[in-house]
């Protein structure tokens, strides 16, 4: 036997490390608090997994013509990105622009249109406040009153749910 007596101890630290070296940075990175799991909000829980404290998954109500897909774990992160600032990504086959997210962002009008009714991700639009963010997210609204594009879901979201999840984009540098 190659491995020397004793030696179990220390496969079990190395293979402790690489897993350790396959959880994605922004899990890794996240801090534990009671009833949360590793994230430190329920806006965070909900955008990086689609689920809330409250009542489990985020449930989708419309949107992209292949809304079958939605059942599955997609959540904010999956298009917006970990970091918010959303991206050009790769969906069923299908180029998608995702608009940056941050609360800066969107209050701030730097967030294009979500590919409605005109408007580039970055263009000057109008700015969201929370009612609009919520009608944003849960009826598929810009600010300006013009529909966002199929691409963005519509999820059925409590209040709360949305307001943590606004505390959270809020937290996005």
């Amino acid at each position: 036997m190659w491995l020397a007596k004793g030696s179990g101890k220390l496969l079990t630290v190395i293979a402790l490390g690489a897993l350790a070296g396959c959880i994605p940075w922004g899990l890794a990175r996240r801090v534990s608090a009671p009833g949360l799991g590793i994230y430190g909000s329920n806006g965070e829980r909900i955008y990086y997994t689609g689920t809330s404290e409250r009542g489990g998954a985020i449930r989708y109500a419309g949107g992209p013509a292949i809304g079958g897909m939605m059942s599955g774990r997609l959540s904010c992160a999956s298009c917006h990105g970990e970091d918010g600032r959303g991206g050009e990504h790769w969906m069923h086959m299908e180029r998608m622009d995702a608009p940056d997210i941050r609360w800066e962002t969107l209050a701030g009008g730097q967030h294009g249109d979500h590919g409605g009714e005109g408007g580039e991700a970055g263009e000057e639009a109008e700015a969201y406040d929370e009612a609009s963010f919520k009608l944003a997210v849960t009826q598929g609204i810009e600010p300006g009153g013009g529909e966002l594009s199929r691409e963005m879901p519509r999820w059925r979201m409590s209040d709360e749910d949305l307001d943590d999840l606004i505390l959270f984009l809020q937290s996005l540098q």
